[in-house]
């Protein structure tokens, strides 16, 4: 044979195909120009298994499909080296570093449900690269430059004034949230002190001196009102990231990189390459050069630059910090929005996978089988916080994380605060508990933990302690795998599967029995399965408690 194809296994789903599957000898029927049968028959004559790893030799099935049965020899092997190594992932990352910048939603008000599944899955992936060897960093783009702290600081100045018993609207296109009122209403002092301070007058000490001061000085009034409520909105987030165990290395101000000049030499050096042109009174740039559907508008006729060109200029501060990768996670309504800023990152001479979007769809909230109702806009969205309050941080980290990003999320209040194993996050949880719990009595009884050598584990035969050592033995290649595609979800579907194992292992066998051999055998292997359970929920941000 002069060459073999990419040796690919499968798990066959119907067991009694055996642990393994592989199609080699499909992918080599064509150019050793023999059947598959035939290549099958080859490979199982000079088959050789000198550690003993399988029951027999390999089976050939179908068409010349090969399967495969592992013996206990190997099943064995593989959880004394989770005892060993301690759930040791392999270093896949090798120190390549990587920028990931998550949430970033403006400081015009509180965190709603939809940030905080970015949140999750962003941190769940810094989590996942950290685990795997990637020396990684975690960032927040604060917009607080344009129209939306414009519009922030007109409607804090109006609950200002309003908390000073003045009878003004907001504006009409204003932010209505009752958390306005709340932060005008708490911050009414030190707002009006730091607006007369900023015109170098006294602070006013009555409503009618202090209305006369913001009616007087609009402007500047406004100015201070948005830059007091966007930094104490933004101190807000923080602290609500805080409660869902998501925490920053970086924040980094888009109004401090204007400053800076950073999005203008970005600019320039676009336009330095000609890949930026006047048309219409405005300036565009060719992102159709790079795959774009259209050329984009990166300043319009009136000289106001674009959300755009802030962007263009902060994706190359980003690489110019020297990160090997950059990973942005984004709301499924920004899809459109992937393929004009990879188009700027190639402009300015990026390899194309250097850059890298993950796409959060909605969460629809229920309660009793209906809809909650979410619209910031009109001042009526659930915050964040109030879910994690409601149901805490774990179950709301892992339902966050039951689906895949992209894909579109349910999220049952009532069913997060079960304590039954229909929810999904007790059913998890439970399965460490009991597994300590286990230990305990064990430990009341005499019985030790047996060292991986001496422990009997050529006594675990049943068809639910089998399952479970092949669920365990499974793990390190789940998290890698979840860590090579950016995908935190592969876990918890792995970590819903193992406390299913365990709970059938534990239904059906009694752990602690008169044979002492096989109770240790037994505790051995719930021990690891608790190792495993720990070591996975703690990849995910989400706790491992000893009781329940």
């Amino acid at each position: 044979m002069d060459g073999l194809p990419p040796l690919i296994f499968e798990i066959p789903r119907d067991a009694s195909f055996g642990d393994l599957a592989s199609t080699v000898a499909l992918g080599l029927a064509r150019s050793e120009r023999k059947k598959p049968l035939d290549i099958a028959r080859i490979i199982v004559d000079h088959f050789e298994d000198a550690e003993g790893l399988l029951a027999n030799t390999p089976e050939i099935a179908g068409a010349g499909f090969l399967n495969f049965r592992f013996s206990s020899n190997l099943w064995k092997r593989c959880l004394i080296d989770l005892e060993r190594d301690g759930c040791g992932i392999a270093d896949i990352g090798r120190g390549r570093r990587i920028l990931v910048e998550f949430v970033s939603a403006n400081p015009t008000g509180p965190l709603h449900v939809g940030h905080g599944r970015g949140a999750v899955l962003g941190d769940g992936v810094a989590r996942l690269l950290d685990a795997t060897g990637f020396d990684v960093t975690r960032e927040y783009y604060i917009n607080d430059a344009g129209k939306q702290i414009d519009t922030l600081a007109a409607s804090a100045l109006a609950r200002l004034r309003q908390a000073w018993g003045d009878t003004c609207d907001i504006p009409e296109d204003g932010y209505p949230g009752e958390y306005l009122v709340e932060l005008m209403t708490e911050q009414r002092a030190a707002a009006t002190a730091r607006i007369a301070a900023a015109l170098g007058s006294t602070p006013p000490t009555d409503a009618a001196s202090a209305l006369e001061l913001l009616r007087s000085h609009p402007a500047v009034a406004a100015r201070i009102c948005g830059e007091l409520s966007a930094e104490l909105l933004l101190a807000r987030i923080v602290d609500d990231m805080k409660a869902l165990a998501v925490e920053m290395d970086l924040f980094v101000s888009e109004r401090d990189l204007r400053d800076r000049g950073v999005v203008g030499a970005a600019l320039r050096e676009l336009e330095t390459t000609g890949f930026l042109y006047e048309s219409d009174g405005a300036r565009w740039f060719r992102s159709t050069d790079f795959g774009d559907e259209k050329d984009r508008v990166i300043q319009r006729s009136d000289g106001e630059l674009t959300y755009f060109a802030a962007d263009i200029g902060y994706h190359r501060e980003k690489l110019s910090r020297g990160f090997d990768e950059l990973i942005d996670v984004w709301g499924a309504d920004h899809h459109g929005y992937v393929a004009r800023v990879a188009a700027a990152l190639r402009a300015l001479g990026s390899e194309a996978d250097r850059f890298r979007v993950l796409l959060v769809q909605l969460v629809r909230l229920t309660r009793g089988g209906e809809p909650v109702r979410m619209g910031k806009r009109s001042g009526e969205f659930v915050t964040l916080r109030e879910v994690v309050d409601e149901v805490g941080a774990d179950a709301t980290r892992f339902f966050f994380l039951m689906r895949k990003g992209d894909s579109q999320l349910d999220f049952d209040l009532d069913l997060a605060v079960k304590q039954s194993s229909e929810n999904p996050v007790f059913y998890v949880q439970y399965a460490h508990a009991r597994i300590c719990s286990i230990s305990r009595q064990a430990q009341k009884e005499g019985i030790g933990m047996p060292a991986a050598e001496s422990a009997a584990l050529h006594r675990l035969t049943a068809a639910t302690e089998q399952e479970l050592i092949k669920a365990l033995a499974t793990y390190t290649d789940t998290v890698e795998e979840a860590a090579r595609e950016r995908e935190p979800h592969r876990v918890v579907f792995y970590l819903m599967e193992l406390a299913g194992s365990f709970h059938r292992f534990y239904n059906q066998e009694r752990v602690i029995t008169e044979d002492r051999e096989l109770s240790e055998a037994r505790l051995y292997l719930a021990h690891s399965a608790q190792r495993v359970l720990r070591h996975g929920l703690g990849l995910v941000g989400i706790g491992a408690p000893e009781t329940m």
